[in-house]
């Protein structure tokens, strides 16, 4: 296959391109983000649910496919978890603290290593954005809680929308959209359903990722293959620049930005690798094993990467760490991207069109079957 051509499928997470030019219409909606307005308390307690499935040492739950999330029987906290946890999701003194949803244990000396860590409020607050072909037959953007709760769209379009990306404050999301028949980089207010364009060059712009508020990495074909260039987030005129980021003697696309260092996919022979530039130098680290990987996505604090490996016609999500420079696999079957969660513990990914939470320390997983549609592209947590 054509190295290019394989690049390109694999961008698009598999969407119908061929839809641009069968749809009557191009017409895209913009919808903002809390129309569809939620009790915090209710997202809270549906969040803290799934969390303490994932975090709980619970070898009788090590994958739970699931609706409604179901607590485990061994719900282990101290009178001082018990507190701790209150002031999460207890917005002002007026409301009481409900005990008996977090029973202690009838034998907590049973439960001294199965406690889970300090709930956080930017995980159980943190939300999920989805890339979709729905039922409906229109390829939407949608954030959902983490527990796939209160799902709403922001982007409604009739042609495919592709590798989308939080700003650091998560109140924009930058993604490609095929509307005028070519790929085109948008970013969106989520709050006022306000966009503009920021990359429409000559040829391909695609793989958006946000290095802060200002500025973004994208893969462009503009001048001769396709690199990886940073723009800034003014709004596209034919004058704009794009700065050359990454540039080897092969294709180099799909970067994603963490904490200073940066992975990105590049390779020969049609035989792309994911490749590590540390922060701070201009070297550049292959990470990944075998043949055929793609879509590296790094954590917020720069230290954990995911990607995916293809062979044999099968896909393996596989989780490298930096620091320790070790590699292990996570999962297997129909893999497309990870993303990983605020506090760089969690993760999401793509699996047979279903969505994954897994928490890679303890091995668990929960698939959440309530998000259900036609294909999901891609996903990417708040930051």
């Amino acid at each position: 296959m054509n190295r290019k051509v394989y690049l390109q499928i694999k961008d698009m997470k598999k969407a119908l391109i061929l839809a641009i030019f069968v749809n009557s219409s191009l017409a895209t909606n913009l919808i903002p983000f809390h129309i569809n307005k939620s009790d915090p308390e209710a997202q809270l307690e549906q969040n803290t649910k799934l969390y303490n499935l994932l975090t709980l040492q619970d070898k009788n739950s090590k994958e739970l496919l699931t609706n409604d999330i179901i607590q485990p029987d061994n719900h282990c906290y101290d009178l001082n978890n018990l507190i701790k946890s209150s002031s999460n999701f207890a917005p002002s003194q007026s409301k009481q603290f409900v005990a008996k949803k977090y029973p202690m244990s009838k034998n907590i000396s049973s439960c001294n290593q199965s406690q889970p860590p300090n709930l956080t409020k930017a995980i159980l607050t943190a939300k999920m954005a989805l890339a979709v072909l729905d039922s409906d037959r229109k390829y939407k953007i949608l954030i959902t809680d983490f527990s796939g709760k209160n799902t709403q769209p922001i982007v409604i379009s009739n042609s495919p929308i592709t590798s989308i990306s939080w700003n650091k404050s998560n109140t924009a999301i930058a993604y490609v959209s095929y509307e005028a028949g070519k790929p085109i980089i948008y970013v969106q207010n989520i709050y006022t359903g306000k966009r503009y364009i920021v990359a429409n060059f000559d040829g391909s712009n695609s793989s958006p990722a946000f290095i802060d508020n200002t500025a973004l990495l994208v893969s462009l074909s503009k001048d001769y293959g396709t690199h990886v260039y940073r723009i800034d987030l003014q709004n596209y005129t034919s004058k704009k620049a794009a700065i050359p980021t990454i540039n080897t003697n092969s294709i180099d696309t799909e970067a994603d930005y963490g904490n200073g260092n940066l992975v990105f996919t590049s390779g020969k022979d049609d035989k792309p690798q994911i490749y590590l530039r540390s922060k701070g130098t201009t070297a550049n680290q292959q990470i990944s094993l075998g043949k055929n990987n793609t879509t590296g996505r790094i954590s917020g604090d720069g230290r954990k990467i995911l990607y995916t490996h293809g062979s044999g016609g099968k896909y393996s999500l596989l989780y490298y760490d930096i620091n320790t420079k070790t590699t292990k696999k996570i999962d297997s079957g129909k893999i497309l991207s990870g993303s990983f969660a605020p506090d760089n513990t969690l993760i999401s990914y793509i699996k047979n069109n279903q969505i994954i939470i897994n928490n890679p320390i303890y091995n668990k997983s929960i698939a959440l079957i309530g998000l259900k549609y036609r294909e999901i592209f891609d996903i990417k947590w708040s930051k």
